[in-house]
């Protein structure tokens, strides 16, 4: 009986540690992502002032200063908002992580109760 309650545990610390290397490596996906298309946006941006620089109007040369220190920002904001989500990711896997060891038994029992509902989510759907 003690045996199985350790492979138990041991299944559910692997399992947890398992669920935290995916969920980082899907954070990095999308952070990959969202800043690559921001990068895009930007450039774009960029290209666009670039090809009016050669304009005279006063108007113009004030639109396009507003619209370079702008990109400015836009950028120091991105670099702030990834690293502040990285590391928000980070505490709630440490978190995570130290609960499941914690506490094991709760962790399985919230893992069971979470699967019975998705189970009967979906023997429901189907049923339709």
């Amino acid at each position: 009986m003690n045996a199985n309650l350790n492979d138990t545990a041991d299944t559910a610390h692997r399992a947890g540690r398992e669920a935290a290397a995916d969920f980082r490596r899907r954070s990095a996906n999308v952070r990959d992502y969202a800043s690559d298309e921001v990068r895009a946006f930007l450039a774009d941006v960029e290209d666009l002032v670039k090809k009016v620089a050669n304009v005279g109007d006063a108007d113009v040369a004030r639109l396009r200063s507003r619209v370079a220190g702008a990109i400015g920002d836009v950028r120091q904001a991105v670099g702030d908002t990834a690293d502040s989500l990285r590391d928000r990711a980070r505490l709630a896997v440490s978190v995570t992580d130290d609960y499941v060891h914690e506490r094991p038994w709760t962790a399985i029992g919230l893992a069971a109760a979470v699967g019975i509902i998705v189970g009967v989510g979906v023997s429901a759907a189907s049923r339709r």
